[in-house]
């Protein structure tokens, strides 16, 4: 009887290489895609953490002038410079000999009357949504990344009219907040715009707004009568309720950006895994 040992049949390396490869690979690339992903995540979650950071100032600046009814900025003499734009203002003479002799009921000489006039303090009364917007210009001057400026569906200001992402904001909120009337807190909305993050916050009135964006006949005489100030809106306004947005546009780190500016501590962390991974690949070659 004629009896013949079968030999096993010897598998061919690069069948045992590719089976042991691509495990290697599966593994290496699911962890760095999944870490990739993951930076991407935190770094647009702490953007938006820049921009809420950014809307709290401009509320809190606000809220801070309100509670004084808007802020008085003080200049002495009549050929002091004028600080910005202001809604009212106020001239004083600094005694009463000053007084009498500017009021013309006391003669004095010429001298007299110009050293009167350097003397007098004027008030010009800002209110809080111009300083909010003129901290606004001095950030956005300082060469600061961060911008912010607050608009509405209608404004006062022409140059405060809403651009395509803050109408865009505004339907946004404005459809979160009839969907949950009754929900606390303002509604924000925010999107992704090149290397950027757009982010919006509703403003809620305050009764110090009234005194200017209640009724046209109402507002002080600098808005009535300034073309500045006549942009076909910024009317009607109830304390209590939404009347614009804070917009804040703030720069959004990229992985990109993240890998350029790692430290060399993770770049040496990142070798020891990857020599490990090359150890284990030619470990498992050598007991095949």
């Amino acid at each position: 009887m004629d009896k013949r040992v079968q030999r096993p049949v010897p598998v061919k390396s690069s069948r045992l290489g590719f089976a042991l490869v691509l495990p290697m690979l599966l593994f290496v690339g699911g962890l760095a895609s999944g870490a990739w992903w993951l930076s991407e995540a935190q770094v647009l979650r702490q953007t938006v953490s820049e921009g809420r950071t950014v809307a709290d100032m401009v509320e809190n600046i606000g809220r801070w002038a309100s509670q004084y009814g808007g802020v008085h900025v003080r200049t002495v003499g009549s050929s002091a410079k004028i600080p910005g734009n202001f809604l009212t203002r106020s001239v004083y003479a600094t005694s009463g000999a000053d007084n009498q002799v500017l009021q013309g009921s006391k003669v004095d000489a010429a001298v007299a009357e110009r050293d009167a006039l350097e003397r007098v303090e004027a008030y010009h009364w800002k209110n809080p949504a111009l300083i909010q917007r003129e901290v606004a210009d001095v950030i956005s001057a300082s060469g600061s990344k961060a911008r912010y400026r607050l608009t509405a569906r209608t404004v006062l200001n022409k140059n405060n009219a809403p651009d395509a992402f803050e109408s865009e904001a505004l339907d946004a909120v404005q459809a979160a907040a009839n969907a949950r009337p009754d929900a606390p807190g303002a509604q924000e909305y925010w999107r992704v715009s090149g290397n950027r993050l757009l982010y919006a916050r509703s403003v809620v009135a305050q009764p110090s707004c009234l005194r200017c964006h209640d009724q046209p006949d109402s507002a002080p005489e600098f808005i009535r009568t300034n073309a500045q100030f006549n942009g076909g809106g910024g009317y009607g306004y109830v304390a209590g309720k939404p009347a614009g947005l804070i917009s804040v546009s703030v720069p959004l780190v990229t992985n990109a950006n993240l890998v350029q500016n790692l430290p060399h501590e993770v770049w040496a962390a990142a070798g020891l895994a990857l020599i490990g991974a090359l150890w284990m690949l030619v470990l498992a070659f050598r007991r095949r």
